[in-house]
Formats: structure tokens, sequence, C-alpha cells
């Protein structure tokens, strides 16, 4: 369910940044005037969209991944090569979470130029997507396997 969640404000937050660069540009061209905060929310939306779909690529296996080592290996040797590469993202996770909230903690005070919110709003899908990233990394790591890759319609195997 929270993945549903997270799809749909990936999408929320997609089309707030083509409508607000959009009026933007027919603004500044068509009516010589831009939107003062275009620039900023566009660019929270846009690092707030990329960290939420983090998770998301994770739990799909849509990360770019180079699997010619792990495919060669036997089956109990490949659990424990993809184990221990899991634990290794749980671990860069952890310590992504951690520098989240220490940045939100740090500029909670320090307000945005154009928008009325604190710049704590950078770091705040930082922490729920490496939060939600070591849900994820979690179950891989119960299930031992990554997860199949889906191919294009059409596409072979190689």
């Amino acid at each position: 369910m929270i993945d549903r969640v997270l799809q749909g404000a990936v999408a929320l937050l997609m089309a707030i940044i083509v409508v607000t660069v959009a009026c933007d540009v027919v603004g500044r061209y068509g009516f010589g005037r831009s939107l003062l905060f275009s620039n900023e929310l566009s660019r929270l939306a846009f690092i707030w969209m990329t960290f939420l779909v983090m998770p998301l690529g994770i739990a799909a296996g849509l990360h770019v991944a180079i699997t010619s080592v792990l495919d060669s290996l036997p089956p109990a040797a490949r659990a424990l090569l993809y184990r221990t590469g899991v634990v290794a993202m749980l671990a860069l996770m952890a310590v992504v979470l951690a520098g989240a909230w220490v940045s939100i903690g740090a500029r909670a005070n320090e307000r945005l130029n154009t928008l009325p919110l604190s710049a704590a709003w950078f770091y705040y899908p930082l922490a729920i997507g490496a939060a939600w990233s070591i849900v994820h990394l979690l179950i891989g790591l119960v299930r031992g396997a990554p997860v199949e890759r889906p191919l294009a319609e059409g596409a072979e195997p190689l």
C-alpha cells in the first residue's frame, strides 16, 4: 500500500514539475513575466520525485544491475553474494538516513527564498526514500535473490 501511495505521489510531483515549468515559460515569453517561485518549486518537486521513486525501483528490480558474475555462480553462492550486496546497500541506506536526519535538523530554521517552507523540505524525501528502501532491502535479504527484472515487450533475455 505504501508503494501505491509513493507511486501516486511521484505522478503528482511529475505533474507539478510540468505545470510549473510550462506556466513559467508561457508567462516569461507570452506575458513578459515569470513565476517567482517556479525554479524553487520545480527543483523541490524533482528532488522529492527522485528520492520517492528510489525504493520503488529497488522493490521492482529496476535499478541498473550487472549480474554476469552473480548469474554464473551456483545457487547457494549466488544467494550468499546477493545477500552480501544487500547488507552493503543496507549499510549505505542507514548512512543516508542518518545524514538526512542530521540535515533536516540543521536546516529546519533556514527558510527558502520564494516558498514559505524551511530548507529541511529538501531532505525529507531523502529520509523517506532511504527508510522505505531499507524495508525493501530487508525483504530482499530474507528472499535471498534479486527480483526478476521485467523484459521489454518482445525483448529476448541475453
